[in-house]
């Protein structure tokens, strides 16, 4: 399942394909564990440390197979949501690794960046992969007092969102429309500007009450008319308990000018805008406020309601980072270098997608489920395990292997969950490695 994301793999030598893909085949039965543990013969942990110091490997050509099988699944999209997302890899706790920056403000923390451009389907929220991964290490504190024109000598954090676009540029076509889906940290005027320039789509939460022809974005969205009313699912937080809100949508159009650190100098940007407002919020939480900037229709209820699913499609790139970092534990890594650590990330982010995947198609048995195959033996292990819960249906299949990670499944239990399912197939996986190793023995007995 997951080396298929790799074939064609070129490294610019076959006998690291091959490592590479044994590599993929070892950790991915058992993300969570370390290499140690993941891999347990000496010879062969001593090979997979020695392929990610390979100065012949890097991310980019790691990834390259899946961003390519990623742009072939987005060209058969009509619409595909480009979900940009920048998420903190720690590694203070391993400060002797080389080649990395400071994550918090003072310089402080040791770790990296790393910014994902996520491709989903717009119509059916499928995820599609990854379209381009940056890293971004912080070597520099740039002064509070610096000038607009001092910026623009120098390269810019924020220079991440320009270079996912470039990333997304390859699947916009005729058939094929890209829509821009991020959070408040990409409402930047010069952003949206270059978004318009390449003929893509945008929805963007606001971030800051912008100049528009008309006063302030602010006022102008408190004024526009109610396009209609929906429900949005909250999931559960921490302490914040889940819950449905009721959510009125209220629209407008305006002209968003240049911002005050350009001198008021630039076109003004036509964009529509999509307050959602929650009724009835709970007397002890926070209430659920979204203003969103966007490129698409607004003219009928049917049209904001698509935008707003848009926008809670970006949910799916945290669940990304999630696994990522808690499951597939990309921070507790024991190599010594950015490089080497930019080539676990290469492999994991596939692993991470591949887990996403999964989970969505178990939440939904009408869509894709034949991606999902399992063997002979495996559904053996399965008919044995639960005889009475069994059935020949692969969304059952997986929660199935869900139990064996702890979910309950109870009908109020919904969907299982990322690292529930994740910590199933890793049980799953033992359990047939031992019924195939049983099996060997018998046979030469």
């Amino acid at each position: 399942m997951y080396q298929q994301e790799f074939l064609g793999l070129q490294l610019g030598d076959e006998r690291l394909n091959k490592r590479c893909l044994k590599i993929v085949d070892r950790v991915s039965q058992k993300p969570g564990l370390s290499f140690p543990r993941a891999v347990q013969r000496w010879g062969e942990l001593k090979a997979l440390y020695r392929f990610f110091s390979n100065n012949k490997v890097n991310r980019d050509k790691i990834m390259e197979p899946h961003n390519k099988r990623t742009v072939e699944r987005c060209l058969q999209e009509k619409v595909v949501l480009s979900i940009q997302d920048t998420t903190y890899l720690d590694y203070s706790h391993h400060p002797r690794k080389e080649g990395l920056g400071y994550t918090r403000d003072r310089l402080g923390g040791h770790g990296m960046l790393l910014h994902t451009v996520f491709a989903v389907s717009g119509e059916s929220g499928l995820p599609l992969g990854i379209l381009g991964q940056d890293v971004i290490v912080r070597q520099t504190k740039h002064p509070a007092m610096e000038t607009y024109l001092q910026r623009l000598e120098r390269n810019r954090e924020s220079g991440k969102w320009i270079q996912g676009l470039r990333h997304s540029q390859a699947v916009a076509t005729a058939e094929t429309r890209v829509i821009q889906v991020c959070d408040r940290e990409a409402d930047i005027y010069v952003f949206i500007k270059e978004i318009k320039c390449l003929c893509q789509g945008f929805v963007i939460r606001c971030c800051r009450n912008r100049s528009t022809e008309d006063g302030y974005l602010y006022e102008n969205i408190a004024s526009g008319p109610v396009m209609g009313h929906t429900d949005i699912r909250i999931q559960r937080n921490g302490t914040r308990k889940a819950r449905v809100a009721h959510v009125a949508i209220n629209v407008c159009s305006v002209g968003v000018l240049p911002p005050k650190v350009m001198g008021h100098k630039g076109a003004v940007l036509p964009v529509n805008i999509v307050r959602v407002e929650e009724l009835n919020p709970p007397e002890n939480g926070k209430s659920l406020s979204w203003i969103l900037l966007t490129s698409e229709s607004i003219a009928t209820e049917e049209d904001c309601l698509r935008i707003v699913e848009y926008y809670r499609a970006r949910w799916l790139i945290e669940d990304f980072h999630k696994g990522l970092k808690t499951g597939c534990k990309v921070e507790e890594r024991q190599v010594s270098t950015r490089q080497q650590l930019e080539n676990v990330i290469g492999i994991y982010a596939v692993i991470a997608y591949q887990m996403l995947l999964l989970r969505f198609l178990s939440s939904r048995n009408n869509l894709l489920l034949a991606d999902i195959p399992l063997t002979e033996c495996q559904q053996t292990i399965l008919r044995s395990k639960y005889p009475k819960e069994y059935a020949e249906s692969p969304e059952q299949w997986l929660r199935l292997i869900a139990r064996m990670g702890g979910f309950i499944g109870r009908k109020s239990d919904g969907h299982p969950g990322w690292l529930t399912l994740m910590r199933g197939m890793h049980d799953f996986i033992l359990i047939e490695q031992g019924l195939l190793l049983a099996n060997k023995l018998v046979g030469k007995g």
